[in-house]
């Protein structure tokens, strides 16, 4: 696998949002395929900081009832077993000490196999009441609703966890299964397709049942050895909210009866993400795009510490600015957090100061930390160094200027040669590619150019005939 930087950095910044715990745990996958930034000691130092007295972790996009600990606790051990980080001792006896009082609690086969992995990457036995659990039965799963046969394949893969992690060779039903894949296999979230293809593999089946599997997976694979969801290609909230961003920055104006209602039913809908980040999205998108007000529950998320991070290290930066964004957008306010200090010398130390005071004008605060170096700032903004994506160049640049940098005729001409060769998308002039070797058209880039556009009083995207490039909304949403 051979990911650009800019899409590492999407990457990690897409799932970091989502969760601070499990976001991390998914990136997992990308460092053993070779992408070992994607996943570093820094990211277990983080996941260390979210461990609570009682043993377990809590990852703030859960919440903090038993079942969401038990959930966080599993994804920050496997961050920390790949990072090579377990944590100290005292940690682990406690963490160990508390799974096991889980165990003599009667938990379900999904349940079960959470506490035994976990267990087993402690280096701790698995307790012989967690052993004695069978696979769930499958005489019934025909006539089950698909909920139903949704929660069956993870109570099954729950079982195989718990018997793998146990050293038990798992006994399923491997003849209803290979029928569920047979009937499935080009219908099913890619998700419920990996605890499937787990749940063969563990009972034995070879490739010949899950060619389907690796045809489905090829089919989707990009350039760059990952693969895409064809469905994450349907609208995200997250493309919607930059498309309307740039209308704004346009003024084309942002009011879209056609994007409200599309918002108000996915919510209705029984599957419909009802975390944080998903929430406070779709709150920002009604009240751009149909004046609605703020959710008094958005208001609470907004002010909530373990949602948008009240105390920013350079770990945060790039989170919080999101979070602010997005709560902005919502139109709810967010507390200015407390501010650690940190070097700004490297590229990943420069984008995390830009982020750093993006949000803080975000807030209203005008005042830029005196630590930030604004002739690094300046320098990234000029002289990128090689890998850079145009996002990054372009937030080093506004950074810099919030910061009472000078708009002289060398930071002009870098941004100007930039942005030309990285201007435009086939049938969408408007947009801006990622750049750093990548092709792909972004809104997020966009939107950043065209803030440094408004915020250069329009000096930077001024054509010689005095006319404006295209916008980046045409034809979009």
């Amino acid at each position: 696998m051979e990911l650009t930087a800019a899409v590492s950095d999407e990457v990690r910044s897409d799932a970091l949002a989502v969760s601070a715990v499990w976001g991390r745990y998914w990136l997992i996958a990308f460092r053993d395929a070779g992408a070992r930034t994607a996943l570093t000691g820094a990211d277990a130092e983080a996941v260390e900081r979210l461990y609570r007295p009682g043993g377990w972790y809590e990852d703030p996009a859960l919440g903090d009832d038993p079942a969401q600990r038990l959930s966080a606790t599993w994804a920050a051990l496997e961050v920390l077993d790949a990072v090579g980080r377990l944590g100290p001792d005292k940690r682990r006896e406690a963490t160990a000490r508390w799974l096991a009082s889980l165990a003599d609690g009667d938990p379900g086969p999904e349940e079960a196999g959470a506490i035994a992995r976990s267990l087993r990457l402690l280096g701790r036995p698995v307790p012989a009441r967690l052993k004695a659990l069978k696979a769930p039965p499958m005489a019934d799963f025909g006539s089950l609703s698909p909920d139903e046969r949704a929660q069956r394949l993870l109570d099954t893969y729950g079982y195989v966890t718990l018997a793998e992690s146990a050293g038990i060779a798992p006994e399923v039903d491997r003849t209803a299964w290979r029928k569920a894949l047979t009937d499935n296999a080009e219908a099913l979230e890619y998700d419920q397709l990996y605890y499937l293809a787990r749940v063969l593999r563990a009972g034995g089946e070879g490739g010949d049942v899950l060619r389907p599997v690796v045809r489905r997976l090829e089919s989707s694979r990009l350039p760059d050895g990952t693969v895409g969801d064809p469905s994450s290609y349907v609208g995200t909230g997250d493309a919607s909210l930059f498309v309307q961003l740039l209308r704004t920055l346009a003024g084309d104006g942002a009011r879209d009866v056609r994007l409200a209602r599309a918002v108000r039913e996915e919510k209705e809908t029984d599957d419909a993400p009802d975390d944080p980040v998903s929430r406070i999205t779709r709150a920002a998108l009604l009240r751009s795009a149909a004046g609605d007000g703020v959710p008094q529950d958005v208001r609470a998320l907004c002010t909530d510490g373990s949602v948008v991070p009240s105390e920013v290290t350079q770990d945060e930066a790039v989170e919080w600015q999101r979070m602010v964004l997005l709560c902005a957008e919502a139109g709810a306010e967010t507390p200015a957090p407390a501010v650690t200090a940190w070097p700004v010398r490297t590229r990943q130390q420069i984008r995390d100061a830009a982020a750093l005071v993006d949000g803080l004008t975000l807030l209203g605060t005008e005042k830029v930390p005196a630590w930030v170096d604004t002739a690094a700032l300046r320098r990234a903004a000029i002289n990128p160094e090689a890998g850079t994506p145009l996002y990054e160049q372009a937030l080093a640049a506004l950074a810099y200027l919030r910061a009472g940098g000078k708009a002289d005729a060398a930071l002009l001409s870098a941004l100007r040669s930039e942005q030309a060769a990285q201007h435009g998308c086939p049938g969408l002039p408007g947009l801006y590619r990622i750049g750093a070797g990548d092709q792909g058209c972004d809104l997020k880039t966009t939107w950043a150019v065209r803030r440094l556009d408004r915020q250069l009083d329009g000096r930077l995207l001024r054509l010689p005939d005095g006319t404006h490039a295209p916008s980046g909304s045409e034809k979009q949403g």
